[in-house]
């Protein structure tokens, strides 16, 4: 079972979950992980940094690696390629309860981009810890 944390476009309700996770995905899961959230406004998606913050996202658990595969494409992170080379990494995390930061959840994925490359965006620091909190007081964004 790969399970990946996801906390924008890649969301159940998310404008990549389709396409990218479709019928694939057999199971989700709320929950939050320590980091911080920005939104990244010429691309419109969000990115999480390291951090002490709370992101609120959804696990996504998959039967096969090849999910994991297709989501590092869309995430521009190639393995063997230096990290500041990639649009994001992918490192594994420690997952917790939605409302309940002192339960795991387990680990899964998750996609991290660097402070610098937020920067070169011109990030937005969310403070809640939720890209779709932005976007429903928005009804252009998708």
């Amino acid at each position: 079972m790969v399970r990946v944390f996801v906390y924008g476009t890649l969301k159940p309700d998310g404008r990549f979950h389709k396409p990218y996770c479709g019928d694939r995905v057999v199971a989700t899961q709320t929950g939050k992980v320590r980091g911080k959230l920005y939104h990244l406004p010429p691309v419109n998606y969000p990115a999480m940094t390291t951090g002490d913050d709370w992101v609120e996202g959804v696990v996504l658990s998959f039967n096969d690696d090849l999910a994991l595969a297709k989501l590092d494409e869309l995430e521009g992170y190639q393995q063997h390629r230096p990290p500041s080379q990639n649009e994001y990494n992918r490192y594994e995390i420690d997952v917790f309860d939605l409302h309940d930061s002192s339960k795991s959840l387990g680990t899964a994925w998750a996609y991290f981009m660097s402070v610098e490359r937020v920067r070169s965006f011109g990030g937005i620091w969310l403070k809640t810890g939720n890209w779709q909190q932005l976007h429903r007081s928005s009804p252009r964004q998708s």
